[in-house]
């Protein structure tokens, strides 16, 4: 009840200044009501007229009580009862209320600088933070005092105490998320340990369990109820000097499907792949544009971070995606690379073609380009480690015709007209294989347009095995996600028409390869030139006989893409650009791997590489320059970069 106590101010107001502070007001309070309680005590109407009529007490010496209660600056509402009989004071009663609202108070929380420090990621370095006094961490750090080294190992304990690739994970972006320092180093000089956890394969098990992390990779959230403020969203972002944003929708994740904004997963992978090629991590900005998922079982978990809702399909969508990239290209402007990841083909061609078209875009979609590029590069590469043979002669039977496979096989035709051929020839060198079998001519009026221009004049089946003993391919490309496609049969019948069959089992994650690198060896007699989307141990084929397995990782792609990009000032990406980058990679394979079974450079040497291959990249677009000059501007890029100038 709303019961004030209206005729007894102590006049404490009078000496703090707080009148509108008081516990009761002389005027209004008498207006309201004239019949009062206090207590529980009621005011019998005669005295509260008689009041009315009466001049007010004089006022009494403020008391400690009173000038808490002007202080709180809080009307005091009494509403508990008194013990039967007894008599209320009002003066008594209105100061202990006023001490119970005071009670209530939290006391402020003085925090100092140095609190800050220590959740501030891009200043807090562990033991090796410098100038703590000036930071004020003065007793909140250890007494001990390291350098980078020592935090670095202190990481490399902590990892050796995960039992499992995802626990790993957890532990490294605990680490991202407190001490960016020490984990951007650890990612440079354990690329090859680190990079099968932080990226493929242990990203697609990240995102399947995004939900349940309660430290998360950072990057920026765009969701449906975003539009008209997405500028706004952007301007959040700590950084002022971002060159590339990652952005998915998390509608095709790796072989997983539909991952919702579970996807930022797969985002942050991607910078973190480009940080440890040299980019600084500073210039990178992951983004999960969140307009809904149609995986049930998310939709059903408690533990999904997105929007509960089936996926947008309409104007709303294309509307959030071109309000998002204008809002960073206006923050950091318009030579801001636009990378486009893990789109489903719905969408992953048309808005890369709609922002393609759009001048002064600098944009490239990794699915499409870049695993196009790394998959070519493999094949450039085993043609040569089969005795020099003519890539021209080559025939390619891709199975699975998504836009990986078919972004692959548009590169491989340019491969081919650069050497020659005819693009009309060329074009039937291209066999793809669907879901429904061979693609033919016979069902031009089912195929995408994407589809359609690989259609050839042949009899359909819907048979692996069969369409390879029709075809005759000297290559066989999986990147289907269907685990086990690529059976003993199909391994068989390879082997029988190819001295040396190429196998590339490129889907992943590890659970969705279309066969494994002991099955391919196993059943082609050791003969097969084997390469995979993920990562194989070497394989002991026989006593004194150990392959070790090419690893065909977008990594070797993109980053160098992206630097050959910057350094050069490319106005766009061009298909052009990711074929030289195609063949510099394919380039850098030498005698010594071949014999080993490998057809790409191993994981420890994708930094190294970038930079070569990001020279190549450049001096396409720059012929003014040699290519050692574009090397040389490539490292000084990434050596400007103050992470990495002790490494």
């Amino acid at each position: 009840s709303d019961v004030r106590a209206p005729n007894f101010c102590t006049g404490a107001h009078m000496s703090c200044g707080a009148q509108n502070a008081c516990v009761a007001t002389h005027a209004t309070g008498r207006r309201r009501s004239r019949r009062r309680a206090v207590r529980g005590a009621v005011v019998p109407r005669a005295a509260a007229d008689a009041d009315e009529r009466a001049p007010p007490p004089p006022p009494l010496a403020p008391s400690r009580r009173a000038m808490l209660t002007a202080a709180i600056g809080t009307s005091i509402i009494v509403t508990a009862p008194l013990p039967q009989g007894a008599e209320a004071s009002p003066v008594r009663a209105s100061t202990r209320a006023a001490e119970r609202v005071a009670a209530k108070v939290p006391t402020p929380r003085v925090v100092g600088p140095g609190y800050s420090t220590l959740r501030d990621a891009s200043n807090y370095h562990g033991l090796a933070t410098v100038a703590r006094d000036r930071k004020g961490l003065s007793g909140l750090l250890p007494s001990g005092v390291a350098d980078d080294a020592v935090e670095m190992a202190r990481a490399r304990a902590a990892l050796e105490q995960c039992e499992t690739p995802f626990a790993k994970y957890k532990e490294l972006v605990a680490l991202q998320t407190s001490d960016e320092r020490t984990f951007y180093k650890l990612l440079r000089t354990d690329t090859e340990t680190l990079l099968p956890i932080l990226y493929t394969p242990t990203v697609g098990e990240a995102c399947v369990k995004f939900g349940t992390l309660t430290q998360r990779p950072l990057g920026l959230w765009v969701g449906l109820g975003d539009k008209g403020n997405v500028k706004k969203l952007v301007r959040n972002w700590p950084t002022n000097d971002v060159v590339i944003a990652v952005i998915t929708d998390g509608e095709r994740i790796l072989g997983l499907g539909d991952q919702g904004a579970n996807g930022m997963g797969i985002s942050a992978g991607k910078s973190m792949v480009y940080a440890a090629c040299g980019v600084p991590p500073s210039g990178l900005l992951p983004i999960q544009i969140d307009t809904g998922t149609n995986n049930k079982t998310l939709l059903q978990d408690p533990l999904y971070i997105g929007l509960r809702r089936e996926r947008e399909r309409g104007e709303a969508y294309d509307a959030l995606i071109e309000e998002l990239v204008s809002a960073v290209r206006e923050r950091y402007g318009p030579n801001t690379i636009i990378h486009w990841e893990d789109f489903a083909p719905r969408n992953a061609f048309r808005v890369l073609r709609k922002f393609q078209a759009k001048s002064g875009v600098v944009t490239y979609n990794d699915d499409i380009q870049g695993t196009a590029a790394v998959t070519v590069s493999g094949l450039l590469a085993s043609v040569r480690a089969i005795n020099n043979s003519d890539i021209t002669r080559q025939r390619v039977l891709f199975f699975g015709a998504g836009q990986a496979n078919i972004g692959a096989a548009e590169l491989f035709v340019r491969a081919l007209q650069r050497r020659g051929v005819d693009e009309a020839e060329a074009r039937k060198r291209v066999w793809l294989f669907d879901s429904k079998g061979l693609v033919t001519r016979a069902r031009a009026a089912q195929l995408s347009e994407d589809k359609l221009q690989f259609a050839q004049d042949a009899e359909n089946t819907n048979d692996l095995a069969t369409a390879i003993a029709r075809i005759q391919p000297t290559a066989l490309v999986g990147a289907a996600a269907v685990a086990g496609a690529f059976t003993k049969q199909v391994v068989s019948e390879m082997s029988r028409i190819n001295e040396q069959p190429i196998i590339f089992a490129l889907s992943n994650p590890t659970s969705k390869a279309e066969c494994t690198a002991a099955q391919a060896y196993e059943w082609s007699q050791g003969r097969a030139i084997f390469a995979s989307g993920t990562r194989f141990a070497p394989v002991e084929y026989k006593p004194g006989v150990t392959f070790a397995p090419g690893f065909a990782n977008n990594a070797f792609i993109f980053p160098a893409i992206a630097l050959g990009t910057i350094v050069s000032n490319a106005a766009e990406v061009t298909p052009e650009m990711f074929l030289n980058a195609a063949e510099a990679l394919a380039d850098s394979v030498d005698s010594k791997l071949f014999a080993s079974g490998a057809v790409y450079p191993p994981v420890d040497r994708i930094a190294r590489s970038a930079v070569d291959v990001a020279a190549a990249v450049a001096f396409g677009v720059d012929p003014s320059s040699s290519r050692d000059k574009w090397r040389q501007r490539v490292s000084d890029y990434i050596k400007s970069n103050d992470l990495y100038r002790t490494l």
